[in-house]
């Protein structure tokens, strides 16, 4: 064993993370529904109706909007991390060891697992404002704040700037998190690896990394949006986007969509896990 970086086969990754989703597909329904009931339930009760109750700015929030709030933010983005931890040890350890009777362990690897995604997060920040301060340079360098007071009044090509912009962003931050994933998997695992080994491992791979996880990204992305737009054709509602505060049956239709719903994140999590055996990361010692 060795903490060197090894050269990751596509194909074999690819058709890892594929076959993965596969084996386990009845083992991703359960994750799926656990990760969504208690959105559903909430909502199915009625408690988040203060929070997703349309109003103008001008409008004082409504009574009960702060525990709506709250339990909005406990049900999706915060107990998303320990149903993506159950994601990678599916993937990582096999069904056999998805779930412990011990909750201990699941809740001490989501706080680090906040710790690492707020890492990246301020990388993304950092790379974002050094961004915008390279075009306010250029901004006044080339004499254009007139134009830029109306962003619907822009030129193509001043448009194309800010394109670039947060394309540029989005990719960098994009590929800073894919040299990390190999830290996050064996964060959910229970083993240590910091993001400086995670990157390390992972620096002859950048490019492959970035083209396997689109090759699986991409296509379930896809797949997701064609499932709920011919669900929501087929029954006649608009569960997203309708700008109208969902119905209780609508919570129903969320917890049957949950499996493709969650359909990217967990083609992700399977992705990552290919990535932390293909290059190396089963084989890492800490020192």
């Amino acid at each position: 064993m060795n903490n060197n970086c090894s050269i990751m086969c596509m194909k074999s990754s690819i058709k890892e993370s594929y076959s993965s989703l596969w084996n386990f597909r009845w083992n991703h329904l359960l994750i799926s529904y656990i990760a969504f009931f208690p959105f559903s339930l909430a909502g199915f009760l009625g408690l988040l109706d203060p929070f997703f109750e349309p109003r103008s700015s001008l409008e004082l929030v409504p009574s009960g909007y702060n525990l709506s709030f709250f339990l909005f933010i406990a049900t999706t983005y915060l107990w998303a991390l320990p149903c993506v931890i159950l994601w990678h040890r599916l993937y990582l350890l096999g069904p056999e060891h998805l779930l412990r009777r011990k909750i201990w362990p699941i809740l001490t690897r989501s706080f680090v697992l906040i710790s690492k995604v707020l890492f990246l997060v301020g990388v993304c920040v950092t790379v974002a404002a050094l961004l915008v301060i390279m075009l306010t340079f250029t901004i006044e360098f080339l004499n254009i704040d007139d134009s830029i007071s109306n962003f619907l009044e822009l030129s193509d090509v001043e448009f194309i700037r800010y394109l670039s912009i947060v394309s540029i962003t989005g990719l960098l931050t994009y590929l800073v998190f894919l040299r990390f994933t190999l830290a996050i998997c064996a964060r959910t695992i229970g083993k240590r690896m910091g993001l400086l080994a995670s990157w390390r491992l992972t620096e002859k791979n950048t490019f492959r990394m970035f083209l396997s996880f689109a090759a699986i990204i991409v296509p379930t992305g896809l797949i997701t949006f064609g499932v709920l737009y011919l669900y929501q054709s087929l029954i006649g509602i608009n569960l997203f986007f309708s700008g109208e505060m969902l119905g209780t049956a609508s919570y129903v239709h969320l917890f049957i969509l949950a499996p493709v719903i969650t359909l990217p994140l967990g083609s992700m999590c399977s992705q990552c896990a290919s990535f932390y055996r293909h290059c190396g990361g089963e084989n890492y010692i800490k020192t």
